[in-house]
């Protein structure tokens, strides 16, 4: 099987694929997809996205080798500029599980009750858009999680240190978010870590993400209730302190912003 089947195609059979979701287990493995949409292919893409797609997701879900799923469809940076249509997630249960072989995904098919073939499924995939990228990325710290019709702010940010960049969002930030999701200013936040790929030449390992439940909660986060809320949580550090400290090890070099379209948890 070659690279662009192994990668697009287990993908998009919700083999690698992450999610972002309280259910999310202590080992934190999870999946990135980012998924361009072909010219013309919009609607066809959505029907296939809660079609065929869902179903075989849901068979996932339901047999436990993914513990959840979501599709995130960018909002901003729009059009061409926009890196990803959508990014398809999904959150392991473990350690990261290897790609289907043709046998195991024909098997998930016939659960899911899709009739295509595994080459049918790979090519409607092809036609409808292609794999831009994939990652596997490991949670250093969650706080609440999300659902459907949320947006997220995911920040990608390079560090010379990724350890030391890491504490200092779980001393500064996490308490601060776990006090949003208290008083309904956000749903979650979370930091990461990129674990492959994982080199030299491989930037923004570090992102975080945060996770609001409107976009007007989105937009309000910053206004007069956030220094109410700093001073609750960091009585002794103002808000441009805390930021002068966590940018002195991690920079934040992209934001985009996404929408939770769709969210598959078990129906069992």
């Amino acid at each position: 099987m070659g690279l662009r089947h192994m990668v697009w195609g287990a993908a998009l059979a919700a083999t690698l694929s992450v999610t972002l979701v309280a259910q999310q287990a202590p080992a934190g493995y999870h999946s990135i997809s980012c998924v361009r949409v072909k010219p013309g292919k919009s609607a066809a893409f959505h029907a296939f996205l809660n079609g065929d797609y869902r179903k075989v997701e849901q068979a996932r879900v339901d047999s436990g080798a993914i513990s959840t799923w979501i599709a995130l469809r960018t909002v901003i940076p729009a059009g061409t500029s926009a890196g990803c249509d959508y990014v398809l997630v999904s959150f392991y249960p473990g350690l990261p599980p290897a790609p289907l072989s043709d046998e195991d995904m024909t098997a998930v098919l016939q659960k899911a009750g899709v009739t295509s073939t595994v080459q049918e499924w790979r090519d409607h995939l092809s036609d409808l858009g292609e794999l831009v990228s994939n990652n596997i990325t490991q949670y250093q710290a969650l706080v609440g999680g999300a659902k459907k019709g949320d947006y997220l702010v995911f920040n990608s940010m390079s560090a010379t240190n990724v350890n030391e960049c890491v504490a200092a969002q779980k001393r500064l930030w996490q308490p601060f978010a776990e006090e949003g999701v208290k008083d309904g200013a956000q749903d979650g936040w979370a930091v990461n870590i990129q674990q492959i790929p994982n080199g030299a030449k491989d930037p923004n390992l570090v992102s975080s993400v945060d996770i609001y439940p409107s976009w007007d909660a989105m937009f309000n986060y910053f206004g007069p209730d956030f220094i109410t809320r700093w001073k609750k949580v960091h009585p002794e550090l103002s808000p441009n302190e805390a930021f002068a400290q966590i940018d002195k090890l991690c920079t934040i070099d992209h934001t985009v912003t996404y929408k939770v379209e769709e969210q598959i948890v078990s129906s069992k």
